[in-house]
């Protein structure tokens, strides 16, 4: 599936700012399953941007604004195209598979992947249970991963505004009640707690007019597990699916904190921020030749 995506991140200011440094990951990622046809940035005011790979392979741009300015404008165009590995719905363990999952070599190959982070660090009675009894009822690993996602999905209440950026699992996990950051947070949480390797995934939801699935109207958050001889695979709790053609990613890591997709710092007053996202499917066109575009905007939105 192939997709052209905008996005538009428009900071405002209370008075005028300067010496602003800032950095975004609003590249869509180049692997196996996606391909980045092409990407464009406009920085207004104009600025060089530099570039680098993160410690997690992400295209990260750094730019610098010394003179003063009273507003910042960052607009992206990116071309994908999407092409997941196609996987049984309910892919089996066998005994290799097992045998793998508990490996000393497969925990270190993922030991960044199953330890818990300040965003994901849920109290151990908590924790337990939650997982315990999904656990018990559970065949396999992958098995967990499918039931922890509808659990997420069928006891969460999606709330958009109800969390900020800095809100933690643990008070995700009492509050049962979220956005779409929340719900991978929580279940990047369970997954690492059973040795389940786990990262969090930022990126884009196509969601065509006769969808129900639900998401950040800016951008989309979900979670990747990695299983023996298969890789790594996407669920989504905010929808409870697996994560294929419709979901397009920027950027992974262990939680939110390693793929903020635009953060700076700066001196002068208090910043707003307003995002607009406009994802358009252009491959196939429907049945009049033309392709569905939706388009999001979140407006006035403080950063911290």
């Amino acid at each position: 599936m192939k997709y052209e995506i905008r996005q538009t991140n428009h900071f405002t200011y209370e008075g005028s700012v300067s010496h602003s440094i800032n950095q975004f990951r609003l590249k869509p990622i180049e692997d196996h399953e996606q391909k980045c046809l092409s990407f464009d940035v406009t920085i207004d005011p104009e600025a060089t941007c530099y570039i680098h790979n993160d410690y997690w392979g992400n295209h990260v741009e750094t730019f610098y604004i010394w003179e003063s300015h009273d507003k910042l404008m960052i607009e992206t165009h990116s071309v994908v195209e999407v092409c997941k590995k196609q996987i049984p719905p309910s892919p089996s363990f066998n005994e290799e598979m097992l045998q793998m999952f508990d490996s000393d070599a497969f925990k270190q190959e993922y030991a960044e992947f199953l330890v818990q982070t300040d965003y994901t660090t849920i109290d151990q009675a908590k924790i337990e249970a939650v997982t315990d009894k999904i656990w018990e009822q559970s065949k396999d690993p992958h098995d967990f991963v499918n039931r922890v996602n509808t659990y997420l999905y069928e006891t969460f209440t999606y709330v958009p505004g109800a969390t900020t950026v800095e809100t933690k699992a643990e008070e995700v996990l009492n509050n049962e009640e979220g956005v779409c950051q929340d719900y991978t947070h929580v279940m990047l949480a369970l997954c690492r707690h059973r040795g389940i390797p786990a990262r969090y995934v930022s990126g884009y939801i196509y969601v065509d007019e006769n969808s129900a699935m639900r998401g950040d109207a800016a951008t989309h958050a979900w979670v990747e597990i990695a299983l023996p001889n298969i890789g790594w695979v996407g669920f989504d709790p905010t929808n409870n699916v697996i994560a294929k053609d419709q979901h397009i990613r920027l950027a992974v890591g262990r939680d939110y904190q390693d793929i903020v997709p635009v953060k700076g710092i700066y001196i002068g007053g208090k910043q707003h921020l307003q995002v607009g996202v406009s994802v358009k499917k252009i491959d196939p066109p429907n049945e009049s030749g033309s392709s569905q575009d939706l388009y999001f905007v979140r407006k006035n939105k403080e950063l911290p």
